[in-house]
């Protein structure tokens, strides 16, 4: 005769009742690799946190700042108009705000700017806007004709003594050559930038990932129809920094001349609950 256990009329337990009870579980297994891969990476490569100066972002970011030693990626978002402008300036003069924001711990050393003109209508940026950000005569802008020399120019740059942080222009994806640039940034502990005029595919080895786009200003009524510059700013990777399961942090940030800051306009942060947005970290 079988024996009958108390259990023997138990309802079953669905598969999704048991992820259910995982996830806590398995969220705190990613936190602790995700610090004990940081810590182990931040040993190795004596990499350093560059803080934006923004308090909100840098919140959110490892050790309250941008990493050296590391690969970021800035590409151009969605204009007011819905369309991605082919040389959107607001995706640029944030990648320049933080080349001279990570330029800032080598303060005498050169920064490298690569670039692969798109076009011949395709002028190189202006060196007295550039001020905004950093001092143009640290700059060393290096032009090419393919996407395979704009990589192995930021390749060489990064091992290169006397660099404090390198740039590259393009709208090529090749993740090979991200998985080299982020080696070689890891073993200098230069950081590298790589600035996209149009969304690219994401490339997983990078450390943070940006999408910029320019927003409508706000002008004084009666003095000026042009306000300070204004950009949406959206933080759609962050590897190592804190991670969020639901939404795609977003800002509308503004420019301020006089003293060279970004600000967070007050009301304007949201997320965004986009299915596809949903992963920031990992």
């Amino acid at each position: 005769m079988p024996v009958i256990s108390p259990n023997t009329f138990a309802p079953p337990v669905t598969r999704q009742a048991a992820n259910d009870a995982a996830a806590p579980v398995a969220q705190a297994l990613r936190e602790k690799v995700r610090r004990l891969e940081r810590a182990h990476s931040a040993e190795r490569a004596g990499r350093l946190a560059v803080p934006l100066g923004v308090p909100t972002i840098d919140a959110l970011l490892p050790d309250g700042g941008l990493l050296t030693g590391a690969l970021h990626e800035v590409e151009a978002g969605a204009a007011p108009s819905g369309r991605v402008a082919s040389h959107d300036g607001a995706a640029l003069g944030f990648a320049a705000h933080l080349l001279g924001r990570l330029g800032t711990l080598r303060p005498a050393g050169t920064l490298l700017w690569c670039r692969r003109p798109s076009g011949p209508g395709d002028a190189p940026p202006y060196a007295p806007a550039l001020a905004a950000w950093f001092d143009p005569a640290r700059l060393l802008m290096v032009t090419v004709r393919r996407d395979e020399d704009l990589f192995w120019a930021m390749e060489e740059g990064l091992r290169c003594p006397g660099m404090a942080a390198v740039l590259g222009e393009t709208r090529a994806a090749d993740l090979t050559a991200g998985r080299r640039l982020s080696l070689a940034a890891e073993k200098s502990g230069v950081p590298a930038l790589l600035l996209r005029s149009q969304p690219a595919p994401a490339q997983s080895v990078c450390t943070t990932r940006w999408r910029v786009a320019s927003a409508a200003s706000c002008s004084t009524p009666g003095l000026s129809d042009l306000g300070a510059a204004r950009w949406r700013i959206e933080l759609r990777r962050n590897r190592f920094g804190v991670p969020s399961v639901a939404e795609t942090p977003t800002w509308l940030l503004e420019w301020n001349d006089e003293t060279h800051c970004l600000s967070v306009v007050p009301q304007a942060f949201r997320g965004s609950t986009r299915a596809r947005d949903a992963r920031l970290a990992g």
